[in-house]
Parts: structure tokens; C-alpha cells; sequence
């Protein structure tokens, strides 16, 4: 008989053992996660591995005693709330035993390659009114820190290119319910640490893609882009979109410029700026100052001309320097809008004075308007019109030519008056012009190089009132010849003349001595013509 050898490896005896052992101590393992938390497992954010849930419960119960919450609102303003200020206390029952049953202990080794994170749900218990009033409290709700929410608009001044919209500003205005609720569900899990969301805050109604405002922004810039700089010497007026809008009316979004209100701003410029018949205070040439009312020296300006032309310039968008357009301008602006150059006429003393650059540089005698005639010349601030040589004054049957025609006012101006003698004194009053300035030749040759187109021309004081005369006989000492003179009574007085009694006044028909032809059309023109005349408008400087 043939016996057979039985196969009792060592190698297969270790195997069996050693799985035998591995497999104990895999089930081992996990019937000991039955009642122990796996690896890399957190429950609530704490670190739960190899612990049971009372462990757990524990753990949780100590941190809950230092709990504080956290809150952080718009702005970074920070609130803490901590457990004692809530009553807050702990409220597990069995949520961390089912958190373990919710674990699969026997497959335990997928646990070792990631974490787990098991979340329980109301753990805690708290008084939520002391929730409710400590909300209310929080610095959030401080009057200082909340701020309205901001829709989106139309910027309220305009940049290089106009106007623009203006994004919406959510602003800081906590809604408080909403703030109570996200601070409860806070607590409920015991998170430390909260942002509030933009859903605890009101929020703007208007956003910056609204299309009606972009519509708004671009009718608007039809006129608004415009930047006009009006200089009034030290002062300057800048017409930019901002105040051009205030000009537009807006209905929705549609704008249309305001012709009238463009008009107001005009006038009010000219109200600010305009000078034209305003009184002033010369400093004269026999000291102290001297005050002059009336005439039509100063900045004019043509209101009307003006606002068609800055209309022109808004709609085309304009970004410039403008001058006004004026009737009449002065030497510069500002209070003394005549500057240091002009020329002082004194009516009463007969003299006149030119000023240049503030020295009196030439002076003279002179004859104005006859008083007997009812032709006083004009007081008042003036301008030189133009200068021309060699003018011929006519009148009714009569030519008389000048070498220096220099008028201020309409065809009332200096002139040389070569068929007068004498200059000067009171002989204005029964023997002078129509109204002109007669000069001896030499002095209107000195005074027509002195002055300039546009000085300032003032003229002061005289008599206006038709005086009685006595006629005197004045007999030369060397030829022994005999003239009759009229002389003013007071005159006469003055020189010790009585006078004849009931001396009737100069009619306007006496033919005097030496009467100047009637200065009032020049035939010859000028290269420098006197401009078209222009009445001052109703609406003048002072005038309104």
C-alpha cells in the first residue's frame, strides 16, 4: 500500500493566523467607533476623534460658559454678545449620540483621508427678547452710524464731459428683524464670528444701470458740456453745466434750454457788471475828489446781442473765454472803471485839465455852452468818440471849419475856435457856444495828441440859469476905440459895477460878440467815425 504525505506549509499557517488577526482588529476597530467619534471628524467645530458624545457634550457645555458672538456690520462696526447677556445655556438632548450614529464606524479607514464636519442643529437655548433688546442696542443702530440708503442720479455738478450718473450708495440702515434673525441662527449653531448681510439692510430703489437715467445724463450733456468764463477784471463768471443746468427744464428725461432764463442771467450780469450812468468820484486837479452824475461813460452791455450769442455758444458745447458784447466799455473794470487817464472839465472856472497816468499833463482856458441861449454844454461822465483833423461844423447858414474835432457827447465835444480872442472867465454865460468846448488852436493842437478814442471825459459844475446883463463901454487904453459889452450882473457886482436898473435878460435872439458857429454836423468824415448813436434800453444798470 502507498501512503500519501500531507502538506502543512508554515507559510500558509502564518497567513491564516495573520488574517485572522487583521481581521479581529479591523472588527475590533470598528465596534470601537460604534461608540467614538472616526478620525479627522469635527462636531460643531470641535475636534471630536476618539471622543464620545457625553466627551463631546462636555466640551461643548465648557466652551459654551466662554461663549461670545462676533458681529460685524457695514462700516466695521463691531458688536460682541456673550452668553450671559442671552441667557444662553445648552440644550443638546441626544443630537451628539446621533451625530455618532450617523457615522459609519466599519469602513473606517475612508476616514483617515479627509475630514468630516458634523453640524448639529439647536444645541443651545437663549431668551430671544434678550436677543431683541440687545440688538436694538448694538451700534448699528446708533443714530450717528445709520445712513439712508442712496439711489443712483444724475451727478449735481458736472465734470469735463457734463454730467454723469452718480452709483447707487446702499448706505448703513439696518432692518432690525432681519438683524435679530441672522444673530439667532448664529447662535443656534454657536458660530463666532458674523458678517451681516446685505439683506439685513434696506437697499436704494434706483440703481446706476437704470436706462431713464442714462437717457437723462445724455439730453442733459446736449447742452451741458459748455464751460464760458466771462471776466469782469478781478472777477469771473464761469457758465458751466452746472449752471446750465439750472437754465434747462427737465420733464422725465427730456431737457430743453430755457431761452428766458439764459436772458435773466444776461440781465443779471449787466445789473452786476454795467456802469453806464452810474454817479462817480474823480479825484480833480484842484484837489480833494469831485462827484459827477449823468452822461454815458461805462460798461454797457447789449443785453440782447449778449444772450443770442451765449445760447450760440451753450448749444455747440463752447469751451472758451467770452467777452460780452457791449454798446459802450470803459478804460477797465472795477470801481474806478475810468482808470488814471481822462480829461476834467470845470464848467464854473472855465478850465479844463488833462490827466495822464495820473499826472496833469496839459490844461487850458476854454468857453462852453452859452447860458443866455439856453445851451449850457452837458455835465456828466463822457468818452472821447473819435479824434479827426481838419472837421467842418455846419449849420443853419453858416460853415466853419476846425483843425482838432475831438466829440464826447452825440456832436458836443473840444475844439479849437480860432475866431475867439478870449478864453476863459464868464463871457460862457452871454457869448459862449452851443454846447462845444472852444480851445485856443495851440491848446486843441496839445490836447487832440494828448487824449485817445474811449478816455473818460468829465464834465462839472457852470451855470444853467439865464442870467440879466448890463452893457458896459469899455474903451482901450491905446487906441481909445469904444466897445459895448454884455456883462452878467452878478459879474458886474463882482467888479464893482452898478448896474442900470431893469436891465431886461438876453433874449435867445441877441447875437453876442463873438457867438461860434452852431457845432453840430461835422461834413468831413473821419477815419475814426463816430459810431452809430444808441439810446440807453429801458432795462439800463441802474435802472432796474
Amino acid at each position: 500500500m502507498k501512503k500519501t504525505r500531507r502538506n502543512n506549509s508554515p507559510l500558509k499557517t502564518i497567513a491564516i493566523i495573520f488574517g485572522a488577526v487583521l481581521a479581529v482588529t479591523y472588527i475590533g476597530i470598528a465596534l470601537y467607533f460604534t461608540g467614538h467619534f472616526l478620525f479627522n471628524t469635527y462636531v460643531d467645530d470641535i475636534y471630536a476623534f476618539n471622543k464620545t458624545p457625553s466627551e463631546i457634550e462636555a466640551e461643548a457645555a465648557k466652551d459654551l460658559r466662554d461663549y461670545t458672538l462676533f458681529v460685524v456690520g457695514r462700516g466695521d462696526i463691531k458688536e460682541f454678545i456673550t452668553a450671559d447677556e442671552i441667557g444662553l445655556e445648552m440644550s443638546v438632548d441626544d443630537q451628539f449620540k446621533d451625530a455618532l450614529k450617523d457615522q459609519s464606524p466599519f469602513i473606517w479607514p475612508k476616514y483617515l483621508f479627509g475630514e468630516t464636519h458634523i453640524v448639529t442643529e439647536d444645541i443651545t437655548k437663549y431668551s430671544r427678547e434678550s436677543v431683541v433688546d440687545k440688538t436694538g442696542k448694538m451700534a448699528i443702530f446708533k443714530k450717528e452710524n445709520m445712513i439712508p440708503p442712496v439711489d443712483a442720479h444724475v451727478s449735481e455738478e458736472s465734470g469735463d464731459d457734463g454730467f454723469f450718473v452718480v452709483p447707487e450708495d446702499p448706505g448703513r440702515m439696518p432692518i432690525r428683524d432681519k438683524v435679530t434673525d441672522e444673530i439667532c441662527s448664529a447662535l443656534d449653531v454657536l458660530d463666532s464670528r458674523i458678517e451681516l448681510s446685505d439683506e439685513c439692510y434696506e437697499t436704494p430703489s434706483v440703481y446706476s444701470d437704470n436706462e431713464e437715467l442714462a437717457d437723462l445724463c445724455d439730453n442733459l450733456n446736449k447742452y451741458c458740456r459748455a464751460v464760458i468764463t466771462y471776466e469782469f477784471g478781478q472777477d469771473s463768471v464761469v457758465v458751466d453745466g452746472t449752471r446750465i443746468r439750472e437754465w434747462c427744464d427737465i420733464e422725465g428725461t427730456s431737457v430743453t434750454l430755457n431761452e428766458e432764463k439764459v436772458r435773466d442771467f444776461v440781465n443779471s450780469m449787466a445789473r452786476e457788471y454795467d456802469t453806464f450812468g452810474k454817479s462817480r468820484n474823480i479825484a480833480s486837479a484842484r484837489g480833494g475828489e469831485v462827484s459827477i452824475t449823468g452822461g454815458d461813460y461805462g460798461w454797457w452791455m447789449d443785453r440782447a446781442s449778449e444772450t443770442s450769442e451765449l445760447i450760440e455758444a451753450v448749444k455747440k458745447g463752447e469751451k472758451t473765454s467770452r467777452i460780452p458784447v457791449y454798446f459802450a466799455t470803459a478804460a477797465q473794470y472795477g470801481d474806478n472803471d475810468w482808470g488814471d487817464s481822462y480829461v476834467e472839465i470845470d464848467l464854473t472856472s472855465q478850465h479844463l485839465w488833462v490827466h495822464k497816468n495820473g499826472q496833469v499833463v496839459e490844461e487850458s482856458d476854454f468857453v462852453s455852452g452859452c447860458v443866455n441861449r439856453k445851451n449850457p454844454t452837458p455835465t456828466g461822465s463822457y468818452a472821447i468818440t473819435y479824434k479827426q483833423r481838419d472837421a467842418t461844423l455846419v449849420g443853419e447858414n453858416y460853415s466853419s471849419p476846425v483843425k482838432y474835432w475831438m466829440p464826447f457827447n452825440g456832436n458836443v465835444g473840444m475844439h479849437d475856435a480860432s475866431w475867439r480872442s478870449e478864453f476863459g472867465g464868464w463871457q460862457y454865460i452871454t457869448n459862449g457856444s452851443h454846447g462845444c468846448i472852444n480851445l485856443p488852436v495851440s491848446k486843441a493842437a496839445s490836447i487832440f495828441d494828448l487824449v485817445e478814442k474811449g478816455e473818460a471825459v468829465f464834465v462839472y459844475g457852470g451855470k444853467t440859469t439865464p442870467e440879466a446883463v448890463i452893457t458896459q463901454e469899455i474903451v482901450d487904453p491905446v487906441t481909445g476905440e469904444v466897445t459895448r459889452k454884455n456883462i452878467p450882473v452878478s459879474v458886474a457886482q463882482s467888479m464893482g459895477i452898478t448896474p442900470q436898473p431893469e436891465q431886461p435878460e438876453a433874449s435867445e435872439t441877441e447875437a453876442p460878440a463873438e457867438q461860434d458857429p452852431e457845432e453840430t454836423v461835422q461834413t468831413e468824415s473821419s477815419e475814426d467815425e463816430s459810431p452809430e448813436e444808441v439810446s440807453p434800453e429801458e432795462e439800463s444798470s441802474e435802472g432796474e
